[in-house]
């Protein structure tokens, strides 16, 4: 039988981290237009590293219950992973796309820990999202 903590852990990680993954999925794939730095295998990297913490999420559940608890480590340590290199992806394409030219870590360092800081980033991150995404609207028509 799950127990209410087991399964409070599921919805919250569930319900919290996916929003997070989908505003990074759309950053990234809006964006990546604007930005230079962008090849095709960095591009399905990138959405590899979406699709798979939130596979996880769920196979992880399940393992969860099944196997009374027993954590598979190196799976979640590659799901860990995956979410750093989508916000490191989706910091260094929204700097790409501000500057007009392919980013470094410094340019877009500060972005990566407002992406991580989710709650907080939000609030400085989504005003400049929404310019870009604008300028983009108005170049095209």
């Amino acid at each position: 039988m799950l127990q209410k903590s087991s399964a409070f852990i599921f919805w919250s990680s569930f319900f919290l981290g996916f929003p997070v993954l989908i505003w990074l999925w759309s950053i990234g794939l809006k964006l990546q237009k604007e930005s230079f730095a962008v090849s095709k295998s960095k591009l399905l990297l990138f959405k590899f590293s979406i699709i798979f913490p939130l596979a996880y999420i769920v196979f992880f559940f399940i393992y969860f219950i099944a196997f009374n608890g027993e954590i598979i480590m190196s799976l979640h340590f590659f799901a860990m992973l995956n979410i750093f290199y989508a916000l490191l992806f989706a910091a260094k394409t929204l700097k790409s796309a501000e500057l007009n030219r392919p980013a470094t870590l410094s340019d877009y360092l500060g972005d990566f820990f407002l992406i991580w800081f989710y709650p907080l980033g939000i609030w400085i991150l989504q005003p400049r999202i929404h310019k870009l995404i604008k300028k983009e609207e108005v170049r095209f028509v």
